[in-house]
């Protein structure tokens, strides 16, 4: 790590619309990580060619620290998941200009700009009672990180992760097929708990925006009915399988003598249906193709 010594200065840029907020793109030069003496770790992303250095505790990443042995395997934590940012939007609040060194750079706080929108969307109750984001209002969520089976959003300062199940009715076996860090989505706000800017939970789904096909394709289903589908994942004995109409399907059983592995083409057999869990149970009959 480069030692990065700042001195503060209150900093002032006009902004009509909302002063000192400044919407910014997170670019390559946000994996550099500088240490610096008095303030730790720091990140350092790129405004229209202009740096701006943010410290990790103004970044307001939600990362436990009881799940970090010491302050480096925590620092190492936030670089892996400011790594999966790149590409995002953040907005960020100018505190201060960095004098010394070669070149000069904004200080700016994520924290800050975030708490703002909070107050103004979720805490402030307009003349109809309700603050602008309220359960059941449609919202736009910008996509901060994805993984496998969930994705991290960001809507109006607060961050919330929405899994497979609250995304789309039917099976997704990789939500990194689908969606992409910097991309928005629009989501439903399921519920908002919370009456400061720093306890603010918010839960959202996007699937109850699009119609339910899942329950008549379910219905159409009998027990015995044989469907071609894909294994997805394996594990504890269980077989996930995404079946060719895009129903979900579980197996706790194979006739056939090879093991199943993700990709392959198997023959299911069903033998019951959970309408409640959107979920087809059975067995799979036999492997038609293996992933090579």
């Amino acid at each position: 790590m480069l030692e990065w010594q700042f001195s503060w200065r209150e900093h002032t840029a006009a902004n009509p619309h909302d002063c000192n907020v400044f919407w910014c793109s997170l670019k390559v030069s946000l994996c550099e990580h500088y240490k610096s003496a008095s303030s730790g770790l720091l990140s350092v992303v790129d405004y229209k060619g202009q740096r701006i250095v943010i410290p990790l505790s103004e970044m307001n990443l939600e990362i436990d620290r009881s799940e970090s042995k010491d302050e480096q395997e925590h620092n190492e934590r936030a670089s892996r998941l400011l790594s999966k940012m790149m590409g995002v939007e953040i907005d960020f609040v100018v505190k201060g200009i960095s004098n010394e060194g070669e070149e000069r750079a904004a200080v700016a706080s994520r924290k800050a700009a975030m708490y703002r929108l909070r107050r103004r969307y979720y805490l402030n109750v307009g003349a109809s009672g309700k603050p602008q984001v309220h359960p059941g209002r449609i919202v736009e969520a910008r996509i901060i990180a994805v993984s496998r089976f969930v994705i991290r959003v960001e809507i109006f300062g607060v961050e919330t992760p929405i899994h497979t199940p609250e995304l789309s009715w039917e099976y997704i076996a990789d939500c990194r097929d689908i969606y992409f860090v910097g991309d928005t989505i629009q989501v439903r706000i399921r519920s908002v708990e919370g009456d400061t800017e720093e306890n603010l939970v918010v839960r959202a789904n996007a699937k109850s925006l699009t119609e339910n096909t899942v329950a008549e394709k379910l219905r159409n289903l009998k027990p015995q009915t044989n469907c071609m589908g894909r294994v997805v994942d394996t594990g504890g004995g269980v077989t996930f399988i995404r079946l060719v109409d895009g129903l979900r399907a579980i197996a706790h059983k194979c006739f056939d003598q090879r093991k199943p592995g993700r990709g392959d083409d198997v023959l299911f057999v069903v033998t019951k249906i959970d309408e409640e869990s959107d979920v087809v149970i059975g067995v799979i009959a036999r492997i038609v193709k293996r992933t090579i």
